[in-house]
């Protein structure tokens, strides 16, 4: 008995013509847009049946995960020339879906129509888009029927097979193949083929995504590591100028207490001096005069050296009482700082002849007394320097107040400060002097401002206190 002859597989480049004929007729160009049933031909796949080849798909299969174990950067080409390869297509590609502006992006192509990377097909108008739909494979004839702006694709796409590309509950892509000889059909052995690397493909836009993923992190540790780093240095930085300008301060405030308690040894001396050739003549010479009237026995004598007692007596008492307003103006406390500046602009006009031009509100009430008592004091030291440094003859002290703030402008005239000393007394690196550095000091604790300003047409010093009227 003969044993059976072996079963002769047939290729799918040997077509029956009567098959060929009709898809050559539908691939004629048409200037209106086919149906969608005249292009889906997925039926056709269970009468297309052919023997599988083992031994390629597991050869293909073994690369692709050799692909995955050691560079899963190159998977998706892989498995596209893969399907090439077993599938005998023309073209492969991955199509995967932009959701922002809904378009599939042909992100990898391999094969003929690989020039066209980058190109894109509207989500529901497009064979990719009919297959999410249909959320199964697909086959298509001839789609540019269909699809007419496939028209331009050279070399003309004859059938497609497109495959969904499952992602967890998603479909983000679909994996497609394409013949371009109208004697090359796909068949539910391509189907399968191609839903197997489908799940290859999902597991490649995973790591994809997973290294996209990891890469922004690192990204973004990175620069956040970055902006730490360029912040602590920024810190770094503010730090040491601080410690610098701490130090300076000290330094500076050193020399100030230094220069304080100087300046107090120099006060004391000429109150000392001051009251003893003044106050202390005038008494030791009311004595004399005195005693010699109570020695005298002429009444005419005795009366001319009362008379004389009592002058020096006022003379004396007038001394003093400039001493004590010098020291701390009664007005002051009694009646209020417009009085008492008022009061010491006349006196130092008369005794300085230095032109004072006072501007002060008439409507300028009480305020706290540790305000009043700062604020004249800048006047009078702003004053008395002015007397001794500007050689100016004229001075104007404006002083104005709003519901915030008290400001005093004190200005002259007169030959100004020397640009670099100012500068180095604004940043805090030299003392123009015990009086001004004072003052500085003392408005600074109460929380205000002190600005010193000047050129070669004079000195300004500018005043601002924090303040509410006292009622």
């Amino acid at each position: 008995m003969k044993k059976p002859a072996p079963r002769r597989t047939t290729s799918r480049r040997t077509a029956k013509p009567s098959l060929r004929r009709p898809q050559r007729q539908s691939a004629l160009p048409s200037d209106h847009a086919a149906e969608l049933s005249d292009v889906l031909i997925t039926s056709r796949l269970l009468s297309r049946r052919r023997r599988p080849n083992a031994e390629a798909e597991n050869v293909a299969l073994r690369s692709l995960a050799r692909v995955m174990a050691e560079k899963p950067h190159q998977l998706i080409d892989t498995l596209l020339n893969v399907a090439l390869q077993l599938c005998e297509a023309g073209t492969a590609g991955l199509s995967i879906l932009d959701t922002a502006e809904q378009v599939f992006r042909w992100t990898n192509l391999a094969g003929s129509l690989s020039k066209y990377i980058g190109g894109t097909t509207p989500r529901d108008f497009s064979p990719c888009g009919v297959t999410m739909d249909c959320k199964s494979p697909q086959l298509f004839l001839y789609p540019a029927r269909r699809f007419q702006y496939f028209k331009n694709i050279e070399p003309v796409i004859a059938e497609a097979l497109v495959v969904p590309v499952w992602l967890e509950n998603e479909m983000p892509a679909a994996i497609w193949i394409v013949s371009h000889n109208p004697r090359v059909h796909f068949d539910s052995e391509d189907v399968r083929i191609m839903t197997a690397l489908a799940d290859f493909t999902a597991s490649a836009l995973r790591v994809s995504r997973s290294r996209d993923q990891e890469k922004r992190d690192r990204l973004a540790s990175n620069k956040e590591v970055a902006a730490h780093e360029k912040t602590e240095d920024a810190l770094h930085e503010v730090q040491s100028g601080l410690e610098a300008d701490l130090r300076e301060r000290s330094v500076q405030l050193q020399h100030l207490s230094a220069r304080l308690i100087a300046h107090q040894d120099d006060e004391r001396r000429r109150l000392a001096r001051e009251l003893h050739d003044s106050a202390g003549q005038y008494l030791a010479a009311i004595l004399m005069n005195l005693a010699m009237a109570q020695s005298s026995a002429e009444p005419s004598e005795k009366q001319s050296k009362l008379a004389e007692a009592r002058n020096m007596a006022n003379l004396c008492l007038a001394e003093i009482r400039t001493i004590s307003y010098l020291l701390h103006p009664p007005l002051l406390d009694e009646m209020g700082l417009r009085s008492a500046i008022c009061s010491y602009v006349e006196g130092f006009a008369e005794r300085s002849a230095i032109q004072v031009e006072l501007q002060i509100p008439e409507t300028l009430g009480r305020l706290p007394g540790a305000v009043e008592t700062a604020l004249f004091r800048v006047v009078q030291q702003s004053l008395s320097n002015i007397h001794r440094h500007s050689g100016c003859a004229s001075a104007t002290v404006v002083i104005e107040l709003d519901a915030e703030n008290v400001d005093v402008k004190i200005c002259d005239q007169g030959r100004g400060i020397p640009l670099n000393t100012l500068e180095a007394f604004n940043i805090g690196k030299a003392l123009l002097g015990v009086g001004v550095a004072g003052m500085r000091e003392r408005i600074r604790d109460m929380g205000g401002r002190f600005v010193v300003e000047s050129n070669q047409n004079g000195t300004t010093i500018r005043v601002s206190l924090p303040v509410s009227p006292a009622s």
